[in-house]
């Protein structure tokens, strides 16, 4: 068993101990950050169960969910078809599989933690994904947060910090580059049980060539 099926696997039993890893409802920053724009085609990548692809499909977007773990995209899909939701689901590993389907005017990135390796293969791929004036938004857990936070990966190497998805985005208008706090009793599934802060990064830029 390769390195990526052995993460597939431990991903895919995760997914299917329990009803729901993550929250139902959206991200609430990308809730808020995103109400207002003008909806097109948008990719969330590593969707998971699905839960920002779902918001986004209900507001108007024309949206591709993609995940490697095929458990959670058939869990998606039935959440999907239970709210009578529109979205092309699709099991894609973004840093070993080519998409298919872009550009997208929105490519969303939540908490995709890999290790460097990987994410230099699928940060460039989802960067060249945006089309023309369209949006970049990553959010993820920020390197502060495994010493002042809560929950999240505790190695470094694998919190790529904003400067870093920065220098990522030649050719974008960087609208946001902040660490955010969240509370993560208001958005279980990232954090530990006994509540508390957690720092995140957010990165929002627009491609302008």
């Amino acid at each position: 068993m390769t390195t990526s099926d052995s993460k597939r696997a431990r991903w895919n039993e995760r997914y299917a101990a329990r009803e729901l890893v993550w929250s139902a409802g959206p991200n609430q920053l990308l809730e808020q950050l995103l109400t207002g724009e003008q909806p097109g085609r948008a990719l969330d990548a590593a969707c998971g169960e699905g839960r920002n692809a779902l918001w986004l499909a209900a507001n108007g977007w024309m949206v591709t969910g993609v995940d490697f773990s095929d458990v959670a995209i058939a869990k998606a899909q039935r959440i999907a078809e239970a709210r009578g939701v529109q979205v092309d689901w699709q099991v894609v590993d973004v840093a070993n599989d080519p998409l298919a389907g872009g550009p997208w005017d929105l490519v969303c990135i939540l908490y995709l933690h890999t290790d460097p390796g990987e994410r230099a293969r699928w940060l460039p791929k989802l960067v060249d994904a945006v089309a023309p004036g369209g949006l970049f938004f990553y959010i993820g857990h920020d390197p502060s947060n495994i010493t002042h936070g809560v929950g999240g990966p505790q190695d470094p190497e694998f919190l790529p910090a904003a400067e870093d998805i920065v220098a990522a985005l030649p050719g974008f208008r960087i609208e946001e580059a902040r660490i955010v706090e969240r509370a993560v009793t208001a958005d279980p599934g990232h954090g530990g049980d006994a509540g508390g802060t957690a720092l995140d990064t957010l990165v929002r830029a627009r491609r302008t060539r």
